[in-house]
């Protein structure tokens, strides 16, 4: 977080805000009332009580004037789950789950957030001055970082917290009325989407939909936290976003069961899904799509109608030359039962064997390499957990969480980039065998052995790779 933002925090922070009043629709005062009463958020300091604790700014476990207990509390009473990230895996986030991207600290990259959409994904960002911009931009959303926003009206006068008003008929406006901001950016431009919270100069909530998903851009994160959710336009437009989001499919059942949160430096990798949703889609579409949902998942590929077509001929061409060299042309002249004799093959982690293939630029031997490899990395982490076979004992979070705590994020981080590549390889034993017909690209062996390497050395036992 920048200084000037800590600043204004605590400048807020210290003059306060007084009890919300009971203005907007009485479904939105309820809503407020619900909201505040389940999570116990404490008053706001006066101006004569201590700094709050900046730390806890958009802390989704924090019950603090800055955190968001309040709005995990909304989500839950409205039936989501929330699960809050600590790296986002692009591939994982699917039709089941609402992104939320709170005041990013890492750059969002906007060519994924854009494929992300238009696959059919549901996403909030909601950033003021942190590294979402650029996606906002490619959004058609132009970010004014203003000192203060213009405005006519604020809440009990003070300058820091402009009033917006809910604009136009769409969903996300719906009795929603003032929403209290606090040191709001502001969207200057908006191409392609609905503007739906506004002040006199520059939009604070826009929404729109890209190919098959939806999205929603807030230029001020801070009317998420828990002293904002006190205010009943507030609640009754977070509320809105969750429903709005939650779209049902053909059969009326709800889509979306879970919200992603990710807040503040979170690193972000990986490529979204080629396909999502999309709530147009008759039964027969969604039943093809169930089923590129189960191969991807399966780690197969998605295969189109055409691909579908050339797999089977291939198939049936490959069993039909099966079928003509199995079957004998002619009997011979001899049946002396020469080819019932046996010759045990080499094992393919036969030194020799292991070593002429390596010289060769064979594959077989990479991967009988690989599986070394990783061996050694389960003794590794065997050491630093204490338990046997980690890699398949422990989930991936919490194994990366482990090695994090023992040896620093540079080792969780290096662990997570080669957990599943590593998971993947099959037993040293069936990679070993004489019928078995597994390889690995040198290519790909070179990746994973200096991925592994840097993995090591983050452990401190680079030697033993080497």
């Amino acid at each position: 977080m920048s200084p000037s933002r800590i600043d204004r925090r605590a400048s807020a922070a210290k003059q306060g805000c007084a009890s919300p009043r009971g203005e907007g629709s009485p479904r939105g005062k309820r809503l407020a009332l619900i909201a505040a009463l389940a999570l116990a958020v404490p008053g706001l300091p006066t101006a004569h009580a201590q700094e709050p604790d900046l730390s806890a700014e958009y802390d989704p476990y924090s019950q603090a004037w800055n955190g968001m207990a309040s709005f995990v509390g909304l989500a839950e009473g409205m039936g989501f789950s929330v699960r809050i990230v600590s790296q986002l895996e692009w591939s994982e986030v699917g039709a089941g789950q609402i992104l939320f991207l709170v005041f990013p600290l890492q750059r969002v990259d906007p060519a994924k957030l854009g494929a992300f959409i238009n696959a059919g994904g549901n996403v909030v960002i909601a950033d003021d001055f942190g590294e979402g911009k650029d996606a906002m931009q490619a959004m058609g959303l132009l970010r004014a970082e203003v000192a203060q926003a213009n405005a006519s009206r604020f809440y009990e006068g003070r300058p820091y917290a402009p009033i917006a008003n809910a604009r136009g008929d769409h969903p996300l406006a719906r009795e929603v009325g003032d929403v209290i901001t606090n040191h709001p950016a502001v969207l200057t431009r908006v191409e392609g989407a609905d503007t739906v919270v506004a002040l006199d100069q520059g939009a604070i909530v826009v929404a729109g939909e890209r190919g098959s998903g939806r999205f929603i851009a807030i230029s001020d994160p801070s009317i998420l936290i828990n002293r904002m959710l006190q205010f009943p336009g507030n609640v009754r437009l977070t509320a809105n976003m969750f429903n709005w989001l939650d779209r049902h499919g053909p059969d009326g059942k709800r889509v979306a069961k879970e919200i992603v949160l990710l807040r503040g430096d979170v690193r972000m990798y990986g490529e979204p899904l080629a396909y999502i949703d999309d709530p147009r889609a008759g039964e027969l579409g969604r039943s093809v799509a169930d089923l590129n949902h189960w191969l991807s998942t399966a780690d197969a590929w998605l295969l189109t109608p055409a691909a579908m077509k050339a797999l089977a001929a291939t198939l049936a061409g490959l069993l039909l030359v099966l079928a003509l060299f199995a079957l004998p042309v002619r009997r011979g002249p001899k049946i002396d039962g020469a080819w019932l004799r046996f010759s045990r093959p080499t094992r393919r982690d036969d030194p020799q064997r292991l070593i002429g293939d390596a010289d060769r630029g064979g594959s077989a031997s990479n991967l009988v390499l690989a599986c070394m490899m990783r061996d050694q990395v389960q003794r590794l982490l065997a050491d630093v957990t204490g338990k046997s076979e980690p890699l398949y004992t422990i989930p991936e979070a919490q194994l990366v969480a482990e090695v994090s705590r023992v040896h620093g994020n540079v080792a969780g981080i290096a662990l997570s980039r080669v957990y599943r590549r590593l998971r993947a390889l099959p037993s040293r034993g069936q990679a070993a065998a004489p019928w078995s017909s597994g390889h690995l690209p040198r290519r790909e062996f070179d990746s994973l052995f200096q991925d592994v390497g840097e993995l090591c050395r983050t452990l401190g036992v680079a030697d033993d790779v080497a």
